[in-house]
């Protein structure tokens, strides 16, 4: 599964959130090629087509205003236990309706 961890400017905190998604999926058992966690920007994010976004609140609305592709919106993109709250459900629910 694609992920893309979506920041102002796809730099530095970008790949902190990936990072940190990568921790979270690992550390609640999902295998590590089970899924791809891409960093992307808010203006290009759209054309990265993932299954996932991961994102702060600030660019949540912005993602889900014209794709049909979840969003994971958290306030803190440091924090990986409100990462973890907020992906590990979805991820896991998708998954499953992908290996149907």
């Amino acid at each position: 599964m694609k992920i893309a961890a979506i920041c102002g400017m796809g730099l530095g905190s970008g790949l902190l959130v990936k990072m940190g998604v990568e921790r979270v999926l690992k550390r609640n058992g999902i295998d590590e090629r089970e899924f791809s966690v891409e960093v992307g920007d808010i203006s290009t994010a759209k054309s990265l087509w993932p299954d996932l976004f991961v994102t702060s609140t600030e660019f949540g609305p912005r993602l889900k205003e014209s794709q049909d592709i979840p969003v994971i919106e958290v306030h803190n993109l440091f924090d990986e236990k409100e990462i973890e709250a907020a992906l590990v459900p979805v991820f896991k629910e998708l998954l499953a309706k992908k290996n149907k």
